[in-house]
């Protein structure tokens, strides 16, 4: 069980480096919530592209440039919208309703959703096959996958008002296991965990441009 047939290499590292940086746990996961969830990657057959980062000014633009790549994935690259998944850590705050323009940036794009977390109808009734992109909180996340995961607001993680940064690693280590294929982290603000993913938007651009100068 210790090879990865879900995810491709590129998914795996990428998590996998995230949650040896931001836990203090490593390898040994204490809480029974993600026992079984969070093992040390041995090694996964599958190849792809590397996860993206998108860093918008604000979280409008944010959830207009995910819609547009969610038609993107669906028009050009044939995924089924019931293969596509968002992925938030919180619904609102009080100067902002994320879901709120979520969804509104959907619809502009005419795409089909569903919002798992609306309710405890909404989980109940959920159909994975359902034509629509689904719409859902990171815990409820657990023991899905989709081909394509968008996990949309990452600059309110880890969650203020959450004394426990471990869970909130292992959190968003787990959503981004939910990707077979393609995985998106987006953010418009700046907590620690954007600070990290900063860090890698800039060796990536220095790698494009040491490779364009020797090319």
């Amino acid at each position: 069980l210790s090879i990865n047939y879900r995810n491709t290499a590129q998914i795996v590292k990428f998590a996998w480096d995230f949650y040896q940086t931001h836990s203090s746990l490593k390898k040994k996961v204490v809480t029974r919530e993600f026992e079984g969830e969070i093992i040390a990657p041995q090694s996964t057959r599958r190849r792809g592209v590397d996860p993206a980062i998108l860093k918008a000014e604000s979280f409008f633009k944010e959830a207009a440039i995910v819609a547009k790549q969610i038609r993107k994935l669906h028009e050009q690259m044939n995924i089924p919208l019931s293969e596509m998944l968002i992925l938030y850590r919180v619904k609102r705050t009080y100067n902002m309703s994320y879901i709120d323009v979520l969804q509104r940036a959907l619809k502009d794009e005419g795409l089909p959703f569903y919002w798992l977390t609306e309710n405890s109808d909404s989980k109940r009734n959920f159909v994975k096959e359902q034509e629509t992109v689904k719409i859902s909180t990171i815990d409820s996340s657990k023991g899905l996958d989709f081909q394509a995961v968008f996990i949309v607001n990452v600059d309110n993680m880890p969650f203020a008002l959450e004394e426990d940064k471990e869970r909130e690693a292992a959190l968003l280590y787990i959503g981004m296991n939910r990707a077979k294929e393609y995985l998106c982290l987006s953010y418009s603000g700046e907590s620690e965990f954007t600070v990290y993913f900063d860090k890698i938007l800039e060796e990536r651009q220095t790698l494009r441009q040491t490779e364009k100068h020797s090319g």
